[in-house]
């Protein structure tokens, strides 16, 4: 197998490894919330409309926060299953004049870089079920996390938000849409935090699968990483 095919092979290996969606937006069934999740599922943003108030009582608030994140992540999954289905696009040629064919300068006698490589991806294989104990863990892991005044208390099943408890008696004050908005954010931000300690932890124990997973996102990255250009 010459070192061209080996590159190939090692790309698609990588490629395995990121199959990432992209970031959503959901709304409630009335259109007053909005809800942005990014590309790993979790909360990054909401929107409540200015006029509230007139749509629903305090007491739906929660609910329609809760309605539209699960609006935004079935269609992050639903997008994510189309972009899987399609075919990727044919490679583009290269730009300049054509020229005789240049053989990879690791063809021939086996490349140390490519050697680092293969053994890069062989212990990431190995570190799949580490990595798997730890999503199926993740997964089922609840989080709690609470705005900075304690108005806003909301929970984390997995990534996921699955709870929104909102002090009602601030809710039927004058709290605007915005300020309801940035405590849910609060909230939210508190308990990714806690989550990303726990993962960042949990990285110690992959290290090479995590290195694969940062080569796949750079293509370009991964082909200096074998070459030195």
């Amino acid at each position: 197998m010459s070192g061209l095919d080996d590159l190939r092979r090692l790309q698609s290996a990588a490629q395995s490894f990121v199959r990432e969606p992209r970031s959503a937006i959901g709304m409630d069934e009335t259109g007053t919330v909005e809800v942005r999740v990014d590309e790993t599922g979790r909360l990054d943003a909401v929107e409540i409309h200015r006029d509230w108030r007139r749509r629903f009582s305090p007491e739906a608030v929660a609910p329609a926060v809760l309605a539209a994140a699960g609006d935004a992540l079935a269609k992050q999954a639903a997008a994510w299953a189309e972009d899987v289905r399609r075919p990727p696009p044919p490679a583009r040629p290269a730009a300049g004049p054509t020229g005789p064919a240049v053989r990879p300068r690791f063809d021939g006698a086996p490349d140390p870089r490519l050697h680092d490589l293969l053994r890069t991806v062989t212990e990431a294989f190995a570190e799949i079920g580490a990595y798997a104990e730890h999503v199926q863990a993740s997964a089922q892991r609840t989080t709690t996390g609470r705005s900075h005044s304690g108005r806003v208390t909301i929970t984390l099943t997995g990534s996921h938000l699955t709870t929104v408890e909102i002090d009602e008696r601030w809710l039927r004050s004058e709290a605007s849409g915005r300020q309801v908005a940035d405590e849910i954010e609060a909230a939210c931000r508190q308990a990714y935090r806690a989550i990303a300690a726990d993962d960042e932890a949990t990285s110690t124990r992959t290290p090479h699968l995590d290195e694969v997973r940062r080569l796949a996102r750079d293509p370009e990255n991964f082909i200096r990483r074998v070459t030195g250009d």
